[in-house]
C-alpha cells in the first residue's frame, strides 16, 4: 500500500467496516489495518453518494456494499484501491487499482 498512497488515504465508511471486521490469516495484520483506518478519512452517505450508488447499482448490477464503495469514489474523484476486479471492473468510469498487480 505504501507504494500505491500519497499522502492521505480516503474511504467509504462500508470499507472501514469491512477492513474492521476482516479476520486474516495472520493476526498481526489486524493491527495494520486497525492503523490504516484510523489515520484514514472515513467519508459518509451524501446525497451524491445515494444517487450514484443506485445509478451503479441499476446498471452494473453490483452488490449494495461495492456499489456505495465505487459511488462513493466517483462522486469524489477517488481512485479505488482494491483487489476485487471482477466486480469494479464492470464499473468503467471507476479509476480502480489492484494492489496484488502493483
Amino acid at each position: 500500500m505504501d507504494d500505491i498512497l500519497d499522502v492521505e488515504s480516503v474511504m467509504s465508511f462500508i470499507s472501514e467496516i469491512e477492513l474492521q471486521v476482516w479476520k486474516p490469516t495472520n493476526p498481526d495484520d489486524i493491527i495494520v489495518y486497525q492503523k490504516f483506518v484510523s489515520i484514514s478519512i472515513i467519508l459518509g452517505l451524501q446525497d451524491g453518494i445515494i444517487a450514484e450508488t443506485i445509478r451503479v447499482r441499476k446498471t452494473y448490477n453490483l452488490k449494495l456494499p461495492d456499489a456505495l464503495i465505487a459511488a462513493t469514489c466517483l462522486v469524489n474523484n477517488l481512485t479505488l484501491i482494491a483487489d476485487n476486479d471482477k466486480d469494479f471492473a464492470k464499473v468503467k468510469s471507476l479509476k480502480c487499482i489492484n494492489p496484488s498487480t502493483v
